[in-house]
C-alpha cells in the first residue's frame, strides 16, 4: 500500500506542481514528494493541533483526509489561496485510495470468515452484496510457504500482483498458507488456471525468495461452492505432497489415480504391498542412481535407447542396471505390467509410510 500510495502522491506533484507530505501524526511521517524531516516537530504540531478546516503555517497548508485509524494531514508546500484547489484534490484522490484499500480488506476478512464457516450459507449473498462480489468463474488456489510470511507490507504486494481484479479475493490462512481465490472471464480453460499457478509459484521465488508450492480447484461458479474449491486445493496439495514431493503445482482435476490410492485403508495396502514385494518391503534400498534411473526410463515409456542416452550410458550398462533391479525386487519393468504394477505399489508404499 505504501509503495502505491508513495506513486499517488509523485503524480499528484507532477500534475500541480506542488510538493505533498502525508502524515498521520506529528511523529509518523506516511510518505510524499516532501522528504521526512522538512517540516520541523514544531510546525507539524502547530497543524495537528489547530482547529482550523484546513489549517496552515507561513509556509504549508494542511488539508485533513479522514481514515480509520483517525485524522491524516495532506500537507502541502504553498501559501493560501492558490494552494486551496489542488490541494484539497489532492486530498480527495488520497482518501479514495485509502478507502478502496479498506475496501479490498474488507473483501479478503470476508472471504477467509466465509471458508472458516463464521459466515453462515443465509448470509453470504447479503454480504457479498454490499461489497460487490458476484457469482463469477473462480479457481482457489492455496500457496504453501516454505518460510512464513507474517509481513503486512509483503501481503499487500501480493495483493497487488495476484489479486488486482476487482473480484479477486486474497488472505493469509496462517504465516505459512495463503490463499488466492481468482477470477477468471467465462468459456476459461483449464490450461489458462494452471498457467496462473506456475506464474504465481515463479513469482513468488523471483519476487520474494520464498519457495511454494501450490494446489488448486476446478472452476467454481458461485460464492457457494467456495468452500468446496477450499478442499479440493488442500487434497491436492496434501496427495502431492505423498506422491510427488517435488512438484510444485498440483491441480484437483489431475490427481488421477493417485487420489483412489489415498483413499486406501492400511489394511488393504499391507496386504497389496505383501502380494506384491513378500515380506521385504524395497525404498530403502532403492538407492539414489536406481532412483534416477527408474524416473527416466518411465519417462521414456520404457524406451531403453533413449533413456541409455540421458544417462550417458551404453545401452548394454542400462539392461545390466535394470536386470540387477529385477533381482533385488523381483519385477522386470522392462515389461509393461510389471512396470505398472511397480508404479502403483510404489505409489501404495508412499501412502503407507505417510499413514
Amino acid at each position: 500500500m505504501q509503495k502505491k500510495l508513495q506513486q499517488i502522491l509523485a503524480e499528484l506533484t507532477d500534475i500541480s506542481g506542488i510538493p505533498f507530505a502525508l502524515y498521520e501524526s506529528p511523529e509518523s511521517y506516511v510518505g510524499g514528494t516532501l522528504a521526512e524531516g522538512v517540516l520541523s516537530g514544531e510546525q507539524l504540531d502547530i497543524l495537528f493541533k489547530s482547529d482550523a478546516l484546513e489549517p496552515a503555517t507561513a509556509e504549508y497548508v494542511a488539508f485533513p483526509v479522514r481514515a480509520d485509524n483517525g485524522r491524516l494531514l495532506l500537507v502541502a508546500q504553498g501559501k493560501e489561496p492558490q494552494m486551496l484547489v489542488p490541494g484539497r484534490m489532492a486530498a480527495r484522490a488520497v482518501r479514495l485510495f485509502l478507502d478502496a484499500v479498506k475496501k479490498d480488506t474488507d473483501k479478503n476478512a470476508f472471504a477467509a470468515a466465509f471458508l472458516s464457516g463464521a459466515v453462515s450459507p443465509v448470509d453470504l449473498y447479503k454480504q457479498a452484496g454490499r461489497l460487490k462480489l458476484k457469482d463469477v468463474p473462480r479457481v482457489l488456489y492455496l500457496f504453501e510457504l516454505a518460510q512464513p510470511l507474517s509481513d503486512t507490507g509483503a501481503l499487500r504486494m501480493l495483493g497487488s500482483i495476484f489479486a488486482e481484479g476487482k473480484q479477486d479475493l486474497l488472505f493469509l490462512e496462517d504465516e505459512n498458507h495463503l490463499v488466492l481465490i481468482k477470477a477468471f472471464e467465462k468459456g476459461v480453460t483449464e490450461e489458462a488456471a494452471n498457467e496462473e499457478a506456475v506464474l504465481a509459484v515463479n513469482t513468488m521465488l523471483s519476487e520474494f525468495m520464498i519457495r511454494t508450492r501450490i494446489g488448486y480447484s476446478t472452476m467454481k461458479q458461485t460464492l457457494s461452492e467456495l468452500p468446496e474449491a477450499k478442499a479440493e486445493a488442500a487434497l491436492a496439495l496434501r496427495i502431492s505432497a505423498v506422491f510427488q514431493s517435488q512438484k510444485e503445482v498440483s491441480a484437483y482435476s489431475g490427481l488421477g489415480i493417485a487420489r483412489l490410492i489415498y483413499e486406501l485403508p492400511r489394511d488393504l495396502c499391507e496386504l497389496f504391498l505383501h502380494e506384491v514385494f513378500g515380506d521385504h518391503l524395497p525404498d530403502q534400498e532403492i538407492d539414489e542412481e536406481m532412483q534416477v534411473t527408474i524416473r527416466l526410463f518411465f519417462e521414456n515409456n520404457l524406451n531403453i535407447s533413449e533413456t541409455a542416452r540421458q544417462l550417458y550410458l551404453h545401452r548394454n550398462t542400462l539392461v545390466y542396471r535394470l536386470e540387477r533391479f529385477e533381482k533385488l525386487i523381483g519385477l522386470d519393468i522392462r515389461r509393461f505390467d510389471d512396470a505398472m504394477t511397480f508404479q502403483i505399489a510404489m505409489m501404495v508404499l508412499a501412502h503407507y509410510r505417510q499413514m
